[in-house]
């Protein structure tokens, strides 16, 4: 019988044992055949995840690091930053120390951004902006945005600018639909819905972005997504990557797409979803809008000292998610998230009860 998971952390995430082994194969040069075919089989899963035909990276860097990547190649002078938790945050403060003019549209934590906010803004703005950021899934406060429907506002009201989705605690978990919402940047690092070990991130980047990137005299050298265009075209990367993740990466998209399925992958994190609020309701709030819940993670108010039931739990063996920015000392979160079955969150809520 297999082993349920006992690690509910929203990232890094509860890894599956055979994705641990194959971490432990032998090494091989990244300027191989071996490794060429290695990539291909990455890059074949890739498109379907993002829902693209177009280019798709794997970049041995955390995801801030490609945050800061797209910023780099994709934003001359200009950008605006939607915010809605820490994460979100994020963009804003590496945008402010890469020197960029930059404007914030937030809103309270807890809430989604409002795509007609979105539209008042942009029309109320002669500046133009040469990106906008998004994040799909806030990791801090468990909501998800409607990227859909903000970055069909961004293309209506400016159309030249580009947009700029964080991913990281959505891919793989909640469906990302790449060429449908016409966006140009869209990363994930692998270590939340993926559920790998942390080390790489992914993305996928439109013909727009490139020809952007193209144009910017300063784009740095590690991050310069014009060379790694240039090296995914002979199925490679720029520099020197971690091989063991790409056989982990590799292994884990083919059981996700060929094996589960990516539909029912969808499912099966929105069903956690909802067995964690309704069976969490008894001592515990939501603290976020019903209405973007994630499918990947809740952001709690219990009743109780957050702390005080995350070491309960711990004592029990089973790991939970601290509160994390403003709302650290008032909410922990569960990760329902990446290889996380619902026998495993239903095992782990038993015992929850017995704490809230």
């Amino acid at each position: 019988m297999t082993e349920l998971a006992k690690f509910f952390n929203p990232g890094p995430t509860w890894v599956r044992p055979e994705i641990l082994q194959e971490l432990t194969r032998p090494m091989i040069g990244h300027r191989t055949p071996e490794f060429r075919e290695l990539f291909r089989r990455i890059n074949a899963n890739l498109k379907p995840l993002f829902d693209t035909t177009g280019d798709t990276f794997v970049v041995t860097s955390s995801g801030t690091g490609v945050m800061e990547a797209a910023l780099d190649n994709c934003v001359a002078r200009r950008v605006l930053v939607t915010t809605c938790g820490a994460f979100s945050e994020r963009w804003f403060d590496i945008a402010q120390s890469l020197g960029y003019e930059v404007d914030r549209l937030e809103v309270e934590w807890g809430k989604a951004i409002d795509p007609e906010q979105l539209r008042d803004h942009l029309e109320s703005r002669r500046a133009h902006y040469d990106a906008v950021t998004l994040t799909h899934n806030e990791t801090s406060t468990g909501v998800t945005n409607d990227v859909a429907s903000l970055a069909a506002v961004v293309r209506e009201e400016s159309p030249d600018t580009l947009v700029l989705v964080d991913a990281v605690s959505s891919l793989g978990g909640i469906p990302v639909h790449f060429d449908t919402w016409q966006l140009d940047v869209c990363l994930a690092s692998v270590q939340k819905g993926l559920a790998l070990p942390p080390g790489i991130t992914v993305a996928a980047i439109s013909q727009r972005a490139l020809d952007v990137a193209k144009k910017r005299p300063y784009r740095g050298t590690y991050f310069d997504f014009v060379k790694y265009k240039a090296k995914a075209d002979e199925e490679s990367v720029p520099s020197t990557p971690s091989v063991p993740h790409f056989y982990a990466l590799a292994r884990q998209l083919e059981d996700m797409i060929s094996g589960e399925g990516l539909e029912a992958r969808f499912e099966r994190h929105r069903t956690m979803r909802d067995i964690t609020i309704e069976r969490t309701s008894r001592y515990a709030k939501l603290a976020s809008d019903r209405d973007h819940a994630s499918a990947t993670v809740s952001a709690l108010t219990p009743v109780k000292s957050p702390e005080s039931i995350r070491g309960e739990m711990k004592k029990r063996g089973f790991t939970l998610g601290g509160g994390y920015g403003k709302w650290k000392e008032s909410t922990f979160r569960i990760g329902h998230m990446g290889d996380i079955s619902i026998d495993a969150l239903n095992a782990m809520l038993d015992v929850l009860t017995t704490v809230g």
